[in-house]
């Protein structure tokens, strides 16, 4: 089990990298490419992440996921536009799909953990 977990993370970075660079867009856009990293991103919020790990899990999926909509802002898109336009649209493509990549594992994980809270004893 834990094989395809790391083999689901290591996938899901690879696919989060070259998606986000050529999606052909600042986000990516080919669907294949989204419903791997949502798959990953299930697998490894199950194969992967132990109770131990939440809570770092989650507070550094919240800060992708806020990363991931400040790219989207003006004073990001803008500033790093100045430089290289084709760097932001890299920039905020790779932020998306490591978020997409994420989004699934911070459900499953958060749901995890409402459960374990709930439990009684």
């Amino acid at each position: 089990m834990t094989t395809i977990g790391k083999v689901a993370f290591i996938v899901g970075i690879l696919f989060a990298i070259f998606g986000g660079i050529w999606g052909g867009k600042a986000y990516p856009t080919n669907e294949a490419i989204i419903i791997i990293l949502i798959i990953a991103g299930v697998l490894i919020a199950l194969l992967n992440i132990t109770a131990r790990e939440t809570p770092a899990v989650l507070m550094a999926v919240a800060a992708l996921l806020i990363v991931g909509i400040w790219v989207y802002t003006p004073v990001f898109a803008d500033s790093v536009a100045n430089l290289s336009m084709c760097l932001a649209e890299n920039v905020i493509g790779v932020v998306s799909a490591f978020a997409l990549l994420m989004a699934p594992a911070a459900i499953i994980v958060a749901i995890k953990q409402v459960v374990a809270v709930a439990r009684p004893g």
